[in-house]
């Protein structure tokens, strides 16, 4: 009874996080297939985190101290889990969906997260503290009757009722951990079959997702069909590229010539949403210099994220390979894979190469990923004084890390092409003294009080870089890394994009549909580079229809055009599943079926995911370095 007892706890448990996520995340009530899809995930993840102090109990003798240990394990177990419950609803208000393998990286920087949770978080700790004294009290309440229950004496068919009962337990456990008798163990994308993605969402638990994704590292589709990889090349070709490997599939060289040279400082924006700039049509005014300078550039007004986390982004950004079904790139057995990143490439063009994030090393993995993409110098927060101006949490203010790379820069050999990746506005937005634009009467103050300060950071350094001799000679990229807290749908992928080089990139404003993924062969093209690059996005100095790859845990989709409508196509591992139309439903409530766009087109797109997936899980991205050609 009391084994039963600790289920029931447990259920309970998930199921009331499914009531907080439903006040805290869902504008439309859940339907009953929702609630009932929840229950499913509920069973899926109890029966297998309790299997194994259920098994013991079950076969101990009744009031043994087999029986107490095995419910004790199953409390530990159970607090273990509302630790992820709780992290998972902090996350998922920032990420827009719930907890991954995600949870394992939080524990590589458990100390800036512990103080970003005690300062922007603070309702959680206390939360957890008081959960948990109050459940060490009612589980040893629970364990204690177990206790004083005697020893059964031994009688007719009691061993038989034992074995049936062990029986039933394991088969019943057998059967709710897979989720049903259906020929395929569920897995967290079977949560979208029947429901819009907020739907989906509030049906599945973080718990779940966390471990499956912690067993299915690499859960994306694998295509290495001839005939899909040449469909997948006239997706993403430019005019003036020749592919130059039957092995790799996204391998090309760029060959106008001449080589123009020009510098390159990339200016990654942390968590910009598009939605809070004033060139998007923001009222609060927190982005004057950006939106001057947009009016000033080459200003892609359709830009997407590849993901909604950083850690997902940077790939992206510097390297063009997304992150896929979930698994992300970086902290994946694929992250040592051959590659052509920014740095690589540059470097085999003559530039020096810089990149700075002005965290602690090892944050996120990123100080790493950025020496496989071939940077020489790498800036972190170890790399100033121990007394320079910092957050109290992530690292280097974005002020003073601007002025670190202008010092750098003059001090770099010409040309040069420069990655910085800021770190403002990110929780718990602290910012310096005096900061402060916003008061509480404006929603969202904090974010927007450093999303202005950030804004003048980029301001007050090119106010100092118009002063430089290298400044003409520059072509500046400022592209966020994905939005932030925004609701699903189309807003929590758009993002600010624009190419700024006085006298060199004409001013315009550009509606087409642009990705993360095309900033590095954009560069290449457009400074007409006469080197190999693996990028799995698409030139936008290129024409043809032009496409955004985003990754939304569970499938991957696309957002393109067609008739003059936006739309979001989605494809599980194995097909398309349906699509969202932007234009009358942005925040992605009403998933619609019949394929919007011709059959070939919807092929070639579900084949760029299998190609994609192929050239990462086999190191198909790019040769060994000794097989590449010279530039």
């Amino acid at each position: 009874m009391q084994l039963l007892y600790s289920y029931l706890i447990f259920l309970a448990m998930l199921l009331f996080a499914h009531c907080i996520f439903h006040i805290l995340f869902l504008t439309t009530a859940a339907p009953p297939m929702a609630w009932l899809i929840a229950l499913r995930y509920t069973l899926a993840t109890a029966a297998p985190a309790l299997f194994s102090p259920g098994l013991v109990y079950l076969l101990s003798p009744r009031g043994g101290r087999l029986r107490k240990i095995a419910l004790w394990s199953g409390g530990f177990i159970t607090y273990y889990c509302l630790t992820v419950i709780l992290g998972d609803l902090a996350y998922y208000r920032q990420a827009g969906k719930h907890s991954t393998v995600e949870l394992l990286i939080f524990y590589q920087n458990i100390v800036d997260v512990s103080l970003m949770a005690l300062k922007d978080y603070t309702y959680i700790p206390l939360v957890y503290v008081g959960s948990g004294v109050l459940f060490y009290f009612g589980w040893r309440k629970l364990v204690r009757r177990e206790s004083v229950a005697a020893p059964s004496p031994a009688r007719t068919g009691r061993h038989v009722r034992q074995a049936i009962t062990l029986s039933a337990f394991v088969l019943l456990s057998l059967i709710f951990a897979r989720g049903g008798l259906q020929g395929r163990p569920l897995r967290p994308a079977d949560a979208f079959v029947h429901l819009t993605q907020a739907h989906g969402d509030f049906a599945l638990n973080g718990v779940y997702t966390s471990f499956y994704a912690m067993f299915h590292r690499s859960s994306f589709p694998v295509n290495a069909n001839p005939e899909s990889i040449a469909r997948v090349r006239g997706l993403v070709v430019g005019e003036d590229e020749k592919f130059i490997s039957d092995e790799v599939p996204f391998y090309r060289m760029q060959q106008r010539t001449p080589a123009l040279k020009k510098n390159v400082v990339f200016i990654i924006l942390e968590s910009w949403s598009a939605k809070r700039l004033g060139v998007f049509g923001d009222k609060t005014g927190a982005t004057p210099f950006f939106d001057s300078l947009a009016a000033k550039s080459w200003f892609l007004t359709n830009a997407y994220a590849t993901g909604r986390r950083s850690i997902a982004s940077l790939p992206s950004a510097i390297s063009s390979i997304p992150t896929l079904y979930g698994s992300l790139y970086i902290t994946s057995p694929h992250e040592q894979n051959f590659q052509r990143g920014l740095g690589s490439i540059f470097q085999s063009a003559g530039y020096s190469t810089h990149f700075m994030y002005a965290a602690k090393a090892g944050s996120m993995g990123f100080n790493a990923f950025a020496r496989l993409a071939g940077f020489e110098k790498i800036v972190t927060r170890e790399s100033f004084s121990a007394d320079a101006p910092h957050d109290g949490v992530w690292g280097i203010y974005d002020h003073v890390a601007f002025s670190r790379a202008l010092a750098d820069i003059d001090a770099a050999k010409k040309p040069f092409a420069s990655v910085i990746y800021t770190l403002h506005p990110h929780p718990p937005f602290t910012l310096p003294a005096g900061k402060k634009w916003y008061g509480d009467d404006v929603p969202r103050a904090r974010f927007y009080n450093a999303l202005r300060y950030s804004d003048e950071t980029l301001r007050d350094f090119f106010a100092a870089a118009e002063q430089k001799p290298w400044f003409r000679d520059t072509v500046f990229v400022l592209m966020a890394d994905h939005a932030f807290d925004e609701k699903q749908g189309r807003d929590s992928y758009h993002i600010p994009l624009l190419i700024y080089s006085p006298g060199f990139v004409p001013a315009r404003r550009d509606s087409r549909v642009a990705s993360e993924l095309d900033v590095l062969p954009t560069l290449v093209s457009l400074l007409q580079l006469p080197v190999a690059h693996s990028a799995m996005g698409k030139s936008l100095t290129a024409s043809g229809d032009r496409f955004a790859f985003i990754d939304i845990e569970h499938a991957s989709g696309f957002i393109t055009e067609s008739d003059g409508q936006q739309l979001a196509l989605l494809f599980d591992a194995e097909k398309f599943t349906g699509y969202y139309n932007m234009a009358k439903d942005p925040e992605w409530q009403n998933l619609l079926k019949p394929a919007p766009i011709a059959g070939a087109q919807l092929r070639a797109l579900h084949d760029y995911i299998g190609v994609m997936g192929y050239a990462v899980a086999r190191n198909r991205i790019a040769p060994a370095a000794q097989k590449m050609p010279d530039s």
